[in-house]
């Protein structure tokens, strides 16, 4: 399962920093009106229902925990 998560990240960094992007854009009122939180909410939750069933335990942080760990929100 460990290979899942691992080819699945990819295409969360691509979402993630395209969410970013649109986030300080100001063009929105809340991370969640964002076009590209959707699918980023998407994948972090099958992430997380992999980890969960591989790992017992969450390791990847949620959307918004993300972007504040990147941009220190």
């Amino acid at each position: 399962m460990d290979h899942v998560i691992n080819a699945i990240k990819p295409y969360y960094e691509i979402e993630i920093q395209e969410l970013i992007e649109e986030w300080f854009s100001k063009k929105y009122k809340k991370l969640s009106s964002c076009p590209s939180y959707a699918s980023c909410k998407a994948i972090n939750n099958a992430i997380y229902e992999l980890e969960k069933y591989y790992y017992g335990e969450r390791k990847t942080l949620t959307v918004q925990d993300e972007i504040k760990c990147r941009v220190n929100w």
